[in-house]
């Protein structure tokens, strides 16, 4: 900015260098979050996998404890007449 009044006004304040600094800043400010976000979305992701997984290994495992127990509910009933009989 000059202090020269005969300059033109556009001359004498040119904001413009001044703004496109800003921008520039300003888009690397959002590439850097953009960057991060996505790092933060891969780590989320392999960590839901993950999660995911257990879930079901678990799921399964409930699944044949169930299975187990339906065995052995049976094999009580099948014993328990025999509770009863006189000895």
């Amino acid at each position: 900015m000059s202090e020269d009044p005969t300059k033109d006004i556009g001359q004498k304040y040119d904001t413009k260098p001044t703004l496109e600094t800003l921008l520039e800043e300003v888009r690397a400010g959002f590439k850097a979050v953009d960057k991060h976000f996505h790092e933060l979305e891969s780590r989320l992701s392999v960590r839901l996998d993950r999660i995911e997984s257990e879930v079901k290994q678990t799921h399964s495992e409930l699944y044949a404890l169930r299975a187990d127990f339906t065995e052995l509910r049976s094999e009580f009933n099948e014993f328990r007449p025999r509770l009863k009989e006189p000895a």
